[in-house]
């Protein structure tokens, strides 16, 4: 098995076609049915099913793509940098929404300024949308505000954040609460996905608590402006809207009795090789590690 095996594999595996593939690598198809054929053979396994026309990955092969991933990209890595230190290098970032709009663009703006030949490729979305592009290779690592669920994928807690109720000045609710009472106001909340959202519907359900989800949104933004026009309560980080508090634009909501304190954490699959311009950002985010 070599890496020029390995590679054809995924193309394979990722285009579910020989020919496909063989027209993406540039090589012959007769080489690619070779190559998947060798493999078979030398190992004893079924990589795909073959349904007519259609190829399927099988149980064996899922278990090869998902180490073959992790393999070759760390061989394009290494012959990227390899002598390519004259030359800008890109490391691919995820982080959740939270943290993107908090305190992720200084330290890369701070990473890049130290580094002026490495630069930080992020993509923010929810967590459930990090935890899969880091499963399927897209992301060498993330800086996430949730909780992710598979096992393939290492957790180091870093920064401390807290969630806090918050509401317009003026709208009708008490200054210190229940989780119950809380739950009787209608509620403006993250989208399915977000770890925002699972930690505090959680608790809600947690306790059998029904409750009115009057906005669903994917953007802070737009639920800190929808707070503000009076059309609800919402649970939200304290980084996001310290400002807003300060200022009596929002008022904060004293909770009892329950802790909303959380980790934003470092995540990468277990299987992550990490490069040395890898490990130069991993110390950074780990200097300030669980810092209130």
């Amino acid at each position: 098995m070599t890496i020029r095996d390995l590679s054809i594999f995924v193309a394979v595996a990722e285009q579910l076609s020989m020919s496909k593939a063989a027209e993406k690598l540039h090589i012959a198809q007769p080489t690619v049915s070779a190559v998947i054929g060798s493999l078979e053979k030398d190992y004893g396994v079924l990589l795909f099913d073959r349904l007519g026309r259609s190829l399927h990955l099988t149980d064996e092969g899922r278990f090869l793509l998902s180490r073959s991933r992790s393999i070759v990209g760390l061989v394009d890595t290494l012959e990227n940098e390899l002598g390519a230190y004259s030359r800008q290098q890109t490391i691919r970032m995820g982080a959740t929404i939270t943290v993107g709009s908090t305190l992720l663009a200084d330290l890369i703006a701070r990473f890049e300024s130290e580094h002026p030949l490495l630069r930080v490729q992020v993509q923010v979305d929810n967590t459930q949308t990090i935890e899969r592009l880091l499963l399927d290779g897209s992301l060498d690592l993330a800086l996430i505000e949730g909780m992710v669920q598979s096992k393939s994928l290492v957790c180091t807690p870093c920064f401390v954040d807290e969630l806090i109720p918050v509401c317009a000045k003026e709208f009708p609710a008490p200054s210190t609460c229940s989780l119950k009472t809380l739950s009787d106001y209608p509620l403006i909340l993250r989208e399915e996905g977000s770890g925002t959202r699972a930690l505090f519907v959680g608790l809600l359900q947690e306790k059998a608590f029904p409750f009115e989800e009057k906005w669903s949104c994917h953007s802070n933004d737009a639920i800190i402006r929808a707070v503000c026009a009076g059309q609800g309560i919402t649970v939200i980080s304290r980084r996001l809207v310290h400002h807003l508090v300060k200022e009596g634009t929002l008022r904060e909501l004293e909770l009892q009795g329950v802790d909303m304190k959380r980790y934003f954490s470092l995540v990468h699959h277990k299987d992550k090789v990490f490069t040395p311009s890898m490990d130069k950002l991993l110390q950074l985010l780990k200097s300030d590690t669980v810092q209130e």
